[in-house]
């Protein structure tokens, strides 16, 4: 008995105390093609400081993520369509992205995104974020 009451607990602590649902969703995705990937960061949009990441199946219309166990607080939020199945945001010669991508409060239309801008907040139980893909 007192082994089962011991799994117990460390059950109860493996689940975060504040936590939150985080839904993404995806607007304007035009194909199939591979995958929609999305980066929840906290202090840049380098990858190293997105301590949340999904992705998901792309089709045409709206694609949601549902993160779930999100520590509450304030993120920006990139998402892209790896149309060709690289795993990353492919760019032209440029430098400017050459697959479609999106930035939460959709910042980043006539410029480099800025990170503030994008910023959002994340709230118990559950936050809904709609980004455009374009």
């Amino acid at each position: 008995m007192k082994r089962l009451r011991l799994a117990g607990l460390a059950l109860l602590a493996s689940v975060p105390a504040h936590a939150a649902t985080l839904i993404i969703r995806a607007e304007g995705v035009q194909s199939s093609d591979n995958m929609i990937y999305a980066g929840i960061c906290d202090t840049s949009f380098d990858e190293a400081t997105c301590p949340y990441k999904d992705r998901a199946a792309a089709r045409p219309g709206t694609v949601e993520m549902r993160l779930r166990n999100v520590k509450p607080g304030a993120y920006s939020i990139a998402v892209f369509h790896d149309r060709n199945g690289n795993g990353k945001l492919d760019r032209n010669f440029i430098g400017l992205p050459s697959e479609p991508y999106g930035f939460s409060n959709d910042v980043g239309r006539r410029g480099p995104p800025s990170f503030e801008g994008a910023r959002i907040v994340v709230h118990e139980p559950t936050t809904t974020i709609v980004i455009p893909i374009r």
